[in-house]
């Protein structure tokens, strides 16, 4: 049985799968196997998926008979993973060579739940744009994470014998149904984790950091009032608390 199991989820990402896996092959760290799950993708992402899986016997390739979300396609990854631990890492994100080496002893040295680090902000290119996201070294509870959601799906690690086998929300069509499932995992008193070092890189295109806000603000505020049950001026108080950090986020390097 592998330590960690990686889902990576796959939607025309022919342009950055193999660099994203790469990252990956070349961990300092190779207890691990990696579930490559294509949502149907319209370009080579199959090809390369199928190649990749054929020169590694930890890659996993599933094909899905069907189009469904990128939640949907985490889960399929999920239900077949054998690792103690589940990271997920998107198919044009890319880990530092020392991810699963500092995260997987950090975790075991605090008996952690779950875990997470800081990461840098990259653009198409590969190039830094942005400040990197930094989070401080220190736990972080429910209630923490209500006022402002702090993880990064790419460095988000969580320890299956602790918080069981846990799954993404189709329901919410892709739209902060990370943030939904780190909130269920500490829902009942658990608590985080985090790593401040810097190991990960986060791929976006520029414009889209600001694109699209107000869709998302609205996911946002529905899922806090909704599913988390919250009065609804509190959960709007909280997405305008969401939609502040966010944009701060992104801050332009000088």
């Amino acid at each position: 049985m592998p330590k960690v199991s990686v889902i990576m989820p796959a939607y025309n990402a022919a342009l950055y799968l193999e660099e994203s896996v790469n990252t990956l092959i070349k961990q300092s760290f190779q207890d691990w196997e990696l579930l490559l799950v294509d949502d149907c993708s319209k370009d080579e992402t199959a090809t390369i998926a199928k190649e990749l899986s054929s020169k590694d016997n930890r890659i996993h390739f599933i094909k899905k008979e069907k189009n469904s979300g990128s939640a949907d396609t985490r889960n399929q990854g999920i239900k077949l993973a054998k690792g103690e631990y589940i990271a997920f890492l998107d198919a044009d994100d890319l880990w530092e060579y020392d991810f699963l080496e500092k995260m997987i002893p950090f975790m075991e040295q605090n008996n952690s739940p779950f875990s997470f680090s800081s990461y840098r902000i990259i653009d198409e290119n590969g190039f830094e744009f942005c400040e990197p996201f930094i989070v401080d070294s220190k736990t972080y509870s429910y209630k923490n994470l209500l006022f402002y959601n702090r993880v990064g799906l790419l460095t988000a690690i969580f320890h299956v014998p602790s918080v069981g086998k846990k799954y993404f929300d189709p329901s919410l069509k892709s739209l902060r149904d990370d943030y939904a499932l780190w909130l269920d995992i500490l829902r009942d008193g658990k608590v985080a984790y985090a790593n401040s070092a810097t190991l990960a890189r986060y791929r976006v295109r520029r414009g889209a950091a600001t694109s699209n806000k107000k869709k998302v603000m609205l996911a946002h505020f529905r899922m806090l009032k909704n599913r988390e049950k919250l009065n609804p001026f509190f959960a709007f108080f909280l997405t305008l608390i969401h939609g502040f950090m966010g944009i701060r986020k992104y801050r332009i390097k000088s």
